[in-house]
Order: structure tokens, then sequence, then C-alpha cells
């Protein structure tokens, strides 16, 4: 897991990655901050093992109460040809 911050209707999170793809994140958030699918969102985080940080925008696909979090699914939005050849590489080795 690493940590990512997301940006919300411009209000900062803070949250942590489950699970990472290259076409999209499941995040562990706060249970208290709902968001509805195809809400916006802005990621950014340290790809795991590396010393890249990645900064790319996403579209909420899922949101649901697990416990005593949130998970949320997040489908990236536009992904650089970088970004998607660095996920494409770290899925590959993780």
């Amino acid at each position: 897991m690493c940590a990512v911050r997301n940006t919300v209707a411009g209000r900062l999170y803070l949250g942590q990655a489950e699970d990472i793809g290259p076409g999209g994140i499941t995040l562990r958030r706060p249970r208290d901050v709902p968001v509805v699918p195809q809400t916006p969102i802005a990621l950014t985080f340290d790809l795991p093992g590396t010393r890249t940080t990645i900064d790319v925008d996403g579209l909420v696909v899922s949101d649901r109460r697990t416990g005593s979090f949130r998970r949320t699914g997040i489908r990236f939005v536009a992904p650089s040809a970088e970004q998607v050849a660095l996920l494409g590489e770290y899925c590959g080795h993780s």
C-alpha cells in the first residue's frame, strides 16, 4: 500500500492505495467522505518501490463503506503514455 493524496471538489484528502493497475486504483478513504460515481478526482502518489510520483486525474466508478473506512474505485482519465508505461511495468513486477 502507498499513501495517496486525492482532491475532490477542491478539498484535499489522504487515502491508501489498496490496488493499483494500469487503468485505475482502489483507495481506502475516510468513511465520512462519500463520493458519488462519475465524480472527478485528482490523485498524487509515489509508485511503491520507485522514486516516481504519479499525478493523474481520475473518475470515481464506485464508492462504498467497508467497516471503518470507504473503498473507492477510480478509473484513470487520460494518463500520459509515460504514466501508462510506468504503471504497466509496476503491475508486471508487483
